[in-house]
């Protein structure tokens, strides 16, 4: 790391003995508690607005330190674990093991320390660990080379270059899943692959997908759809926002504007943010209302509805891709008014 990405391990390893140890001197101030996060989101802000301001120079328009965004939460993790005393006791050479793991360092998941540290202080030898990791990892290579590159990437994107041009809804749907597909296919595949590493160096660490597409609700959908960073989100944004305010609403928002600006700073992802942020206020909403609903006792009733349910999100989640596949928040308004105009002038 320190040959090829210099930056990145200059980076992570100041600030990883700057945590550590005003951390440990400072366990209980507030003050440095902020301080530090202060310094963590500061440095991850500039590079990712320099990998997203069009005015920047071409040169270092693209430079984002490699596993920046991954290793910056896990340090605000520790931060904020650190403050509450949930943290075991440990020495720096521990928390380094933990931030410079490989398997994990530059895709994730975003590992926590506690569970991270249990296994460091008993690792060993596990022949069924190195058989699941061994597993785990031919799964992903599956995922990323066959479904990823191969079905999705060609297979579809082949069928969807056959449909005739003026069919545009059509192929606009068709291209935001295709990019959803693509992207959860190559992003689980990879996180299968850290899993599956992990697991062969004695660790368990959480999983990142589980089966998103099948989801039943915008919510299901974000408890199965990069795990590790949702429920980080809802750990340090929703539940402080969400406390101090006594507004769950605002505290859902404010998670999802971190969650897209995790992605990328800019207004696209702003955007998608709020997109996803309103789709889980309105689920909840709906949630109140849902008792006084008439209540379907039959299976096949179920069956039938939980299988609309899924439709209806995967159509929502797919309607997101729509934005973060476009180039920039400009050409989705562009899109969308000409989608628009299309559906009334079909209807009148």
């Amino acid at each position: 790391m320190a040959f090829y990405v210099p930056v990145s391990f200059g980076i992570l390893l100041v600030t990883t003995i700057i945590t550590f140890y005003l951390s440990k001197k400072q366990q209980k101030n507030a003050s440095i508690v902020v301080l530090m996060t202060g310094l963590i989101t500061a440095i991850l802000l500039y590079y990712k607005l320099q990998a997203n301001i069009y005015w920047l120079n071409a040169s270092t328009k693209h430079l984002i330190p490699l596993g920046l965004s991954y290793y910056s939460f896990r340090q605000i993790h520790y931060i904020f674990e650190n403050y509450k005393g949930k943290l075991p006791v440990h020495g720096l050479g521990d928390y380094l093991c933990y931030l410079f793991f490989l398997p994990t360092l530059f895709i994730g998941p975003i590992h926590r320390f506690p569970t991270f540290h249990r296994y460091l202080r008993r690792r060993r030898w596990d022949p069924h660990f190195a058989s699941e990791g061994l597993e785990r990892i031919l799964f992903g290579y599956v995922k990323i080379i066959f479904f990823a590159n191969y079905l999705v990437g060609e297979v579809l994107f082949d069928l969807i270059s056959r449909i005739p041009r003026n069919h545009p809804i059509l192929l606009e749907y068709l291209d935001s899943l295709q990019y959803g597909l693509n992207l959860y296919f190559q992003f689980s595949g990879y996180s299968d692959v850290a899993i599956g590493l992990s697991l062969i160096l004695g660790f368990r660490i959480i999983e990142n997908f589980n089966f998103p597409f099948l989801a039943i609700n915008i919510s299901d959908f974000w408890r199965r759809w990069h795990i590790s960073l949702s429920d980080w989100c809802r750990d340090y944004v929703y539940m402080p926002v969400a406390s101090v305010s006594r507004k769950p609403f605002l505290g859902i928002i404010t998670s999802f504007l971190v969650l897209g600006l995790w992605h990328a700073v800019s207004y696209q992802y702003l955007a998608w943010g709020l997109y996803h942020g309103f789709g889980i206020a309105t689920w909840h909403l709906f949630q109140k209302i849902k008792p006084k609903l008439p209540q379907v006792k039959n299976k096949y009733a179920k069956l039938l509805g939980n299988l609309l349910a899924n439709f209806v999100t995967m159509n929502f989640v797919i309607a997101g891709f729509f934005i973060t596949n476009a180039p920039d928040l400009a050409s989705v308004w562009v899109k969308l008014k000409y989608f628009i105009g299309l559906i009334i002038e079909g209807y009148v």
